[in-house]
């Protein structure tokens, strides 16, 4: 009777446990989240008509104008264009709440190599001010340009003088060159406990696709991979689904996104408070010699990465809220059937051993 009231109390704990977290999931779905770089969906959030006037020198509407212009989109529209998997998108944001003397020249240049960018089939531009959709993705100064390749962004991190030079870089940045380092794939990509000697360093970034001000840094991190490409390894991490690496270096879920230079063995911490991408590019390249290298903590072995899948599987299992009311339910019936079959047995057995004594 111990052991199946024991039982009872257990299923119990882990049913209002999983509820808990149920409920917590729930509550933290109700609050809008910007996309993973994957995803093809920003942020759903109602609209504010902007009725400022736009600065006359950017060209404003849903649809191309007579002079051909770039077509001015909001949220929606960006999200429609991204949908299509075999499109690539450039996005030309500038600013058209407050006066942007650079906006217009900037627009002039992007519009001139308009037509050779769409003509490669593959890839479209437009041109938008809404500040949502600027904030999910970084941008916080006008102009800018963003680049999404198969859903994936990446910044602009030149000028507008000449329009040729935007285009050069758009073609030389086609390629998506950052590492997607996870729980099941972090050591055997980057060797980071015992690398091999000459090998290349990883400059890895740490962030959290569920949190917006996290995830914004996404963009601009494809960025400084292509400045180090051939140089150094960039890769990151989505700590909201690799709990495992989060934990073995000891993250602090406060301090998002964080930067992590592996060298030879040693790990060095990118403590500058700007995460701006020349920053990060001339830290993983000499900057993190001005600063000690601690000890990498090593990586688990097979039985514990064993041990975290499975359970790993009955978490999963638990956030089940349906499964688990199933299990907790049926777990209680044969508990309850067990427990009666063994009183019924006792009784049986009480009543036998008693008819003697009546004769």
């Amino acid at each position: 009777m111990r052991c199946a009231i024991l039982v009872v109390i257990l299923v119990l704990c882990a049913t209002m446990e999983a509820r808990k977290k149920n409920a917590k999931h729930t509550s933290a779905d109700e609050v809008e989240r910007p996309p993973t770089v994957q995803s093809t969906r920003f942020s759903a959030k109602q609209k504010k008509v902007d009725v400022s006037p736009e600065p006359p020198s950017v060209s404003s509407g849903s649809r191309r104008d007579e002079d051909n212009t770039i077509e001015d989109v909001d949220e929606d529209k960006i999200d429609e264009i991204l949908r299509d998997a075999t499109k690539n998108l450039v996005i030309f944001f500038y600013d058209g709440r407050a006066k942007c003397p650079g906006c217009g020249d900037a627009l002039s240049e992007v519009e001139e190599i308009d037509d050779d960018i769409e003509a490669t089939g593959y890839i479209e531009v437009v041109k938008t001010d809404d500040r949502s959709v600027a904030r999910e993705l970084g941008v916080t100064t006008f102009p800018s340009l963003v680049y999404f390749r198969r859903r994936n962004p990446i910044t602009y991190d030149g000028d507008f003088k000449d329009s040729e030079v935007v285009l050069r870089w758009l073609r030389s940045h086609d390629e998506v060159v950052t590492w997607d380092l996870t729980d099941d794939n972090f050591e055997d990509k980057t060797d980071s406990y015992s690398p091999d000697e000459g090998a290349l360093d990883w400059f890895v970034m740490f962030y959290n696709a569920e949190e917006p001000d996290c995830n914004a840094f996404v963009s601009s991190w494809e960025t400084v991979a292509h400045r180090l490409r051939g140089i150094v390894h960039v890769g990151k991490v989505d700590t909201s689904i690799s709990d495992d690496v989060t934990e073995r270096f000891r993250l602090d879920d406060d301090q998002c996104p964080t930067y992590l230079l592996f060298h030879r063995g040693k790990m060095y911490r990118y403590k500058e408070a700007a995460k701006d991408i020349r920053g990060l590019t001339a830290f993983a390249l000499h900057k993190f010699k001005e600063q000690r290298g601690h000890r990498i903590p090593e990586p688990p072995t097979a039985l514990e990465h064993f041990y975290e899948h499975i359970k790993e599987r009955i978490l999963d299992i638990l956030d089940d809220s349906q499964a688990l009311s199933v299990i907790g339910v049926g777990g209680l019936i044969v508990i309850v059937a067990i427990t009666l079959f063994i009183k019924a047995r006792r009784i049986q057995k009480s009543a036998t051993v008693e008819k003697p004594k009546a004769n």
